[in-house]
């Protein structure tokens, strides 16, 4: 049972984003099967939809403290029941197109790290795991784990991440996670998953920055609108 808890905090880890910044290897030449590989593991890990939902929980937990507008407005957010979601519906739409816009980027430098740093073998084992029943659902949990408080630390959020998978593993998945384990793949991903974690902190950091002063501008007008429909 600890080795498995072992290989599911490393997996948690290849998925979840907060890291630091790290330059990113160069990408070496592979065989078009395995840049194949790369692109379908890479469009599994990075799918467009599980980031617009990690994003538009993100953009929710964001609102509901307070982090997009003056903090001095939650008060204003007490007083009047349904103006978070109001806000958050208004600014959803344009934070998903920013994501949507963004993600080619994300899978690039992802994409980039494991050609650089895993066989064309260990590629296709980590893609057939994480194409398997179990790879799916651990996929499904890192992310809801990971969406549930996006301000945690780290250490925090990859110690959620593991009980909670831990908690919904059955049986059934223990061939698959066992195998996968004592794979040459799994071995490389401990030294391929702080890459891939740092490149995905560089990405979410970079849009940030870009794009924040639209979103807070675009919450402090949802916030007024919202007034002005009340009174």
């Amino acid at each position: 049972m600890e080795s498995m808890k072992s290989l599911v905090a490393m997996l948690a880890l290849a998925l979840a984003f907060p890291g630091h910044a790290a330059a990113h290897p160069a990408p070496r030449a592979v065989a078009a099967d395995a840049r194949a590989d790369v692109e379908k593991l890479i469009g599994i890990l990075a799918s467009q939809d599980d980031i617009l939902d990690l994003g538009g929980r993100a953009l929710e937990y964001g609102v509901n403290q307070g982090d997009l507008i003056d903090p001095e407005l939650r008060k204003v957010y007490d007083a009047h029941p349904g103006m978070k979601e109001y806000v958050t519906g208004k600014v959803r739409p344009e934070f998903q197109a920013i994501l949507s816009r963004a993600l080619p980027d994300l899978r690039r430098d992802l994409g980039a790290i494991v050609t650089a740093e895993m066989t064309a073998g260990e590629i296709a084992d980590t893609l057939a795991f994480f194409s398997s029943p179990t790879g799916i659902k651990m996929k499904a949990q890192i992310y809801r784990s990971i969406g549930d408080r996006p301000d945690r630390t780290q250490a925090e959020m990859q110690q959620s991440i593991v009980d909670a998978a831990m908690t919904n593993l059955t049986p059934d998945d223990y061939p698959a996670l066992m195998a996968f384990g004592t794979s040459s793949a799994a071995q490389k991903m401990q030294s391929v998953t702080p890459k891939i974690s740092a490149a995905s902190q560089s990405w979410t950091a970079q849009m940030i920055a870009a794009n924040e002063a639209r979103l807070r501008k675009l919450a402090a007008a949802a916030t007024a609108e919202f007034l002005a429909k009340s009174k």
